[in-house]
């Protein structure tokens, strides 16, 4: 196991960080981590080469999703997922326990892993533990997650108690055979790929404390809250993650997996976590709508037809520089393709900078004092200047 994190920062008034996380290149990643997913090793409606223009020096991509179609062998035959995508940056695959949850009809749970039938070509797939950490092996990522379950919220304890328990048998299985795994893929050119362990447990505050103690005790170099913001009342999933963030060991990097409205965001740093990944600004970008610093902005909207002021006033993307509201307005309610990809723009730059400006606040010393109203200012739907 290696130590993939350095604590830099914390703030006096919170439970925030702000720190780094290293790479197998030696590369270090500044924390707070927002990480674009590229589920399939493509990010819709951009390119790398896009992506790299907004800054960004890091994805998500996802495990199952690549089993599925090219499949583990063609990207190892063609030297890694960087090397085939073309993608230069570092990579956390997802191990395919959220599809244990969104693809539910169409996957089993066995005492040795999650069997699916692809959505497809039909074909049976069993993610055991020793083939989840191998694919990820073979795509050549730094940062692997382990297979688990992700319970759909809300959902009877005994159900709970039932997936948290597979999750837990995996583990240590992934762990026991993790060194050996990493000696058939050793490179002396880079450092090992670092290995998550993910805490389960529903709504059920017990087991989630429960399963945060087991998974940091197991020996893994890194910790991920999963389960969340899959349903549950959003009371809940305030309660949970503040929970969860003053349960975790502090010397690990801390994941809450799946989350990422910009409110969200403010609120899980505040509650101690360091990374996360979400599907909302590329996805929400398809359907027309920007995020802001008041919020987020439906540009199909007729009061935007004439509007000539940029998305964001205060934003410093490539997008809010050069294109008004009422332009990409435009190009939305004409159906152009070009406004998925200003508005996935925008959002992933908007994401970036609200990252850049957490770190900011928590190494200043300033982020206890400014992070609620923060946080109150992102969670409008609309801004309320427009």
């Amino acid at each position: 196991m290696r130590n993939c994190f350095e604590l830099e920062a914390t703030d006096p008034g919170s439970q925030a960080r702000a720190g780094w996380l290293t790479d197998r290149s030696g590369n270090r990643l500044p924390t707070p981590l927002f990480q674009p997913v590229a589920t399939s090793a493509s990010l819709k409606t951009l390119d790398w080469a896009d992506l790299e223009k907004i800054g960004y020096k890091h994805v998500l991509m996802n495990t199952y999703h690549l089993v599925v179609d090219p499949g583990p062998g063609q990207i190892r035959n063609s030297g890694g997922l960087k090397a085939w995508s073309g993608w230069s940056g570092s990579i956390l695959t997802d191990s395919g326990g959220y599809q244990a949850f969104s693809l539910a009809a169409r996957r089993s749970l066995k005492p040795n892993g999650v069997e699916f039938t692809d959505h497809l070509h039909g074909g049976r797939h069993l993610f055991s533990p020793e083939f989840t950490l191998t694919a990820q092996l073979d795509f050549g990522v730094d940062f692997v997650m382990p297979i688990d379950v992700c319970t759909g919220l809300p959902a009877e304890r005994r159900r709970v108690i039932k997936d948290m328990r597979f999750t837990h048998d995996w583990l240590a299985e992934q762990v026991r055979i993790w060194p050996e795994l990493l000696e058939k893929h050793a490179s002396s050119a880079l450092l090992p790929p670092a290995l998550f362990g993910i805490a389960q447990g529903g709504l059920e505050d017990d087991l989630r404390e429960q399963s945060i103690q087991l998974v940091a005790e197991s020996g893994i170099d890194a910790i991920a809250v999963g389960g969340l913001a899959v349903g549950e009342p959003r009371e809940d999933f305030l309660r949970l993650t503040e929970f969860c963030g003053q349960r975790l060991p502090q010397d690990k990097a801390h994941y809450l997996m799946g989350v990422g409205e910009p409110a969200d965001l403010v609120f899980a740093v505040a509650m101690g976590f360091d990374m996360f990944d979400c599907v909302q600004p590329t996805r929400m970008a398809r359907h027309g709508s920007a995020y802001t610093r008041h919020g987020r902005m439906q540009l199909k909207n007729s009061r935007f037809r004439e509007d000539e002021r940029p998305l964001d006033p205060k934003c410093r993307c490539m997008v809010c520089r050069r294109y008004s509201r009422s332009y990409i307005n435009h190009l939305v309610r004409t159906g152009e393709h070009s406004a998925a990809r200003l508005l996935t723009w925008h959002n992933l730059a908007f994401y970036r900078f609200l990252m850049q400006k957490l770190r900011r606040m928590i190494v200043s010393g300033s982020f206890s004092g400014k992070w609620r109203a923060l946080y109150d200012q992102l969670n409008q739907r609309l801004p309320v200047d427009a």
